[in-house]
């Protein structure tokens, strides 16, 4: 297959913007569950209920910034992708290098551009500075600082869209200290908590997603938790965390009983299943309902405002 290059072509338009959608598809398509679906998740339960227009802005949003990291990431990881994601648009052959670099400074100069417009300008800086030192600074080899990165740009997300749920700038005051009912506030108190929750879960338990590329991050030296640890205690460890924040974000959020029946459920089987079988396939599938278990985790919050609002 050839590259794609921004040269006049004789296909059909329509053709040539069909196959560049599923270039930028294919760019975050291993991200859209695990990183869209709870950041959207925990803006809409703490911002309140939204349109489709404000709806749609915070999904832009959130694409350019995730597109930003999928980009570089996927330019400086060729060689782990080749291995382990063969389907990427670069090591498929789809884009070339030097265009994935074009698009790569066109996707980042949008969404600095949607920042200053939301004022999210410092949320923007703090989440180039991680990506940076994930990608370029190559610190995603030391399987503390990935985990850490990673929960920092999580942190961002959320951030990010839930100011643009809320319509308000990221630097409007309030001294309310509840979850907004509506729309036209700053973040609120539990806002905060809710955030840096979210960062934390991942910063314990996002190695997750690293027992389906062990073989991937190994080829290239990156030492994860999955590749350090035997895999017995890897796996078992991680059944610990799950469980661990199961509880505490139970106890803290205060869902109902059937909530909470359903959110321990799927920490039972996520958990379960990384223990039961470690093979790469059942790895993904695993991963799969850990992502299940992510988002319900971050719907949680809501109950906090049902009772507020009370």
């Amino acid at each position: 297959m050839s590259y794609l290059k921004f040269t006049p072509s004789p296909r059909p338009l329509f053709t040539r913007l069909f196959e560049f959608l599923k270039i930028i598809f294919l760019f975050s398509q291993s991200d859209i569950v695990p990183i869209l679906g709870p950041s959207l998740a925990v803006s809409m339960v703490l911002a309140g209920p939204t349109n489709t227009t404000t709806f749609t802005r915070d999904f832009i949003w959130l694409e350019l910034h995730l597109l930003i990291f999928e980009i570089k990431n996927q330019i400086v990881g060729l060689e782990e992708d080749r291995l382990s994601k063969p389907n990427r648009p670069i090591v498929s052959g789809r884009i070339s290098p030097s265009a994935a670099q074009i698009l790569y400074l066109f996707v980042g100069t949008l969404a600095v551009l949607h920042s200053v417009y939301y004022d999210l300008v410092l949320c923007s800086a703090i989440y180039m500075v991680a990506i940076y030192c994930y990608n370029e600074g190559d610190m995603a080899r030391n399987w503390f600082l990935k985990s850490f990165l990673g929960s920092l740009g999580y942190a961002c997300y959320c951030w990010g869209t839930i100011v643009i749920f809320g319509e308000c700038p990221a630097t409007s005051h309030s001294t309310s200290t509840d979850l907004p009912p509506d729309h036209g506030k700053s973040l609120s108190q539990t806002s905060i908590i809710a955030i840096a929750v979210s960062g934390l879960v991942h910063t314990t338990t996002g190695h997750a997603q690293d027992f389906r590329d062990r073989f991937g991050d190994a080829s290239i030296g990156r030492k994860t938790l999955p590749i350090l640890l035997p895999q017995g205690l890897a796996r078992w460890s991680l059944m610990v965390l799950v469980a661990a924040w199961t509880a505490g974000l139970t106890y803290l959020w205060s869902p109902p009983i059937l909530v909470a029946l359903i959110f321990s459920t799927l920490c039972c089987v996520s958990t379960a299943k990384f223990v039961l079988n470690h093979s790469v396939e059942a790895d993904r599938n695993s991963y799969f309902w850990y992502n299940l278990w992510l988002i319900t985790a971050h719907l949680l919050p809501i109950f906090k405002r049902i009772q507020s609002s009370a």
